[in-house]
């Protein structure tokens, strides 16, 4: 095992007997033959020299979950590319019911458990085995009460999880590409909280996206995505001041109408036309940011027509 990193956080510019934040790494060249045992003993000896600990990332290694110490202090644990038998995660993490925030990455995990009361921020990344099944328990409000944060960016094997989550204010569901429009329906229904969403490059087609509380959402080069969802998510999300729906090249004349939109991109709509621009301007009168680009006709005419207030850029200026 190789390079283990202590930061340091003192209070007060002095020197503290324990380190508050520590990673653990074993390089690939290095770590060949060492064994899931060895690992565990590394992690048990910092963290008992350690026992103020308060965050803990270790990367690439290989684990038993056997460390037998108590996490009791951790708020914060990343676990990236770590090779450990499915059954021996819920373990481990079960030992740190004082966790704020969990980072999960590259990790071949199908069916953990997650059930910690404090539990703020989930990211569960780049698990490309990670099923339904696993992902709707570890957002359910019976498991994980305190939910505000989650991240599911790269999980591609996502089909129709159940995210239903009084608490929940910010859902990263980035390049799951087969998310039905069930699935992200039922998100935006069942989770009132929410403020923002990013489903970046989803097939999305026709998902009811209804959230009152909805400010920023994102769904660039949601290549299915119909001019009807569009339509009908601008009327269901009246808070709404940040659309990003750029490279999606299905949209055609959406109706653009919404009281207080302040920015949409919708660069790369490439059959967009020119009639729903101008329904844009003439109907959502708080717009201050406008990005057009690879569309078939004058993009520049708005720019030289709308409000002065409102910036728009055309082309490749952005």
């Amino acid at each position: 095992l190789q390079g283990a990193a202590v930061e340091l956080h003192p209070a007060g510019g002095g020197p503290r007997p324990t380190a508050r934040r520590l990673e653990l790494f074993a390089r690939d060249e290095l770590a060949h033959g060492v064994s899931a045992e060895l690992h565990d003993q590394v992690v048990r000896s910092f963290m008992m020299a350690s026992p103020r600990l308060q965050g803990l990332q270790v990367m690439d290694s290989r684990l038993l979950g056997e460390v037998g110490v108590n996490f009791g202090n951790l708020s914060s644990l990343s676990l990236t590319g770590i090779t450990m038998p499915d059954e021996q995660f819920p373990r481990l993490i079960a030992g740190c019911q004082n966790l704020r925030s969990l980072y999960i990455a590259k990790c071949h995990v199908s069916n953990i458990t997650v059930a910690l009361p404090r539990l703020e921020l989930l990211s569960v990344t780049h698990c490309r085995q990670l099923t339904d099944d696993c992902a709707s328990e570890m957002l359910s409000p019976v498991h994980n009460p305190s939910l505000r944060f989650i991240d599911l960016t790269e999980d591609r094997s996502l089909v129709s999880p159940t995210v239903a989550h009084p608490r929940l204010q910010i859902a990263w569901l980035m390049h799951c590409p087969q998310l039905t429009d069930h699935a992200v329906s039922h998100m935006f229904n069942n989770c009132p909280g929410l403020t923002a969403a990013n489903l970046v490059q989803s097939m999305i087609e026709s998902a009811l996206i209804c959230s009152p509380a909805l400010r920023t959402l994102e769904l660039t080069t949601s290549q299915r995505l119909t001019d009807t969802a569009v339509t009908q998510l601008l009327q269901h999300c009246p808070n709404l001041s940040f659309l990003d729906v750029g490279h999606c090249c299905q949209l055609v004349e959406p109706v653009f109408s919404h009281r207080v939109l302040e920015t949409i991109l919708l660069s790369f709509c490439v059959q967009l036309r020119e009639s729903a621009i101008v329904g844009l301007f003439a109907n959502c009168p708080s717009l201050r940011y406008v990005e057009l680009a690879v569309c078939m006709f004058d993009m520049t005419r708005f720019q030289r027509e709308c409000n002065p207030q409102c910036q728009v850029v055309v082309n490749f200026d952005f």
